[in-house]
């Protein structure tokens, strides 16, 4: 107890710390935060191990706004240890365009693509991370995934950033590009969410968490926010916007989707 005590008052002290200095840097100044956050080991499944066949197998990830990759470190290191090549890169969430972060990505795409072979492609996004893959895979130039996994993602944006948009300190620490086209009316939102018939999404359900948010949320993002018309499937987890990508069960979820097209039952709602 004592040590998990530690553990939260550092993560804290640093995130604290992290804010601080982003709100004067206006950068994502969260790895502090990020690194102690993932501290965890592995999760083991072995029964959802890659199959040997020789085949590559290749895990694109996407951070959240104002966070860094190492936001998803011990997604990328369970997902190695099963057999999976995981590329898992930062980008400047809060200082360019969705367009510009999507752009990003397929470079990060192709440099892998010119390496050698790619038998499989899949991407996971966390938060913003998700909305950059949309936009990302609605480029003429995009490669067709095999899976696709949205964590706490506002699908077709999040009531929290309308509300939000233009209070002076979320301009000062999120930035006026990306944040604001998190906003429900933002055009973007309109266009079509692309391999809904691939795609899974995981929704953090903490009840009625925010009260700016109708309904239950997981602090940031509604319920009803974190899907989409056409996903193929959905599951509710207990877990915060944050903590959600940390969780024993979140990993092990995306495991079996990768593996399976699926999420396990225990838990399925929304």
């Amino acid at each position: 107890m004592a040590r998990w005590l530690r553990r939260l008052l550092l993560a804290g002290s640093a995130l604290l710390l992290s804010f601080l200095i982003g709100a004067v840097a206006r950068g994502p100044v969260c790895w502090p935060f990020d690194f102690i956050w993932n501290l965890g080991p592995v999760v083991d499944a072995p029964d959802l191990r890659v199959p040997d066949d020789g085949k590559v197998r290749v895990v694109f990830l996407q951070h959240g706004m104002w966070r860094t990759s190492m936001a998803l470190d011990r997604i990328e290191r369970t997902l190695r240890h099963h057999g999976y090549e995981v590329i898992n890169t930062g980008y400047p969430s809060n200082s360019d365009y969705l367009a510009a972060h999507a752009k990003r990505l397929r470079d990060v795409v192709e440099t892998r693509y010119a390496r050698g072979k790619v038998d499989e492609v899949s991407f996971i996004g966390h938060s913003m991370g998700g909305v950059v893959i949309h936009e990302y895979l609605r480029r003429t130039d995009s490669r067709k995934p095999k899976a696709c996994i949205y964590i706490a993602t506002p699908q077709r944006g999040a009531i929290l950033a309308g509300k939000r948009r233009n209070w002076f300190l979320y301009e000062i620490v999120m930035g006026t590009k990306a944040a604001r086209q998190l906003a429900m009316t933002d055009p973007i939102h309109k266009l079509p969410i692309l391999y809904g018939d691939r795609s899974g999404a995981i929704i953090g359900d903490v009840g009625e968490g925010n009260v700016d948010i109708p309904g239950h949320d997981d602090g940031t993002v509604g319920v009803s926010e974190a899907t989409f018309d056409g996903v193929s499937d959905n599951i509710l987890v207990p877990f915060g916007h944050t903590r959600i990508v940390v969780m024993d069960e979140v990993l092990r979820q995306i495991l079996h989707f990768l593996g399976r097209g699926g999420f396990a039952a225990a838990g399925k709602g929304g």
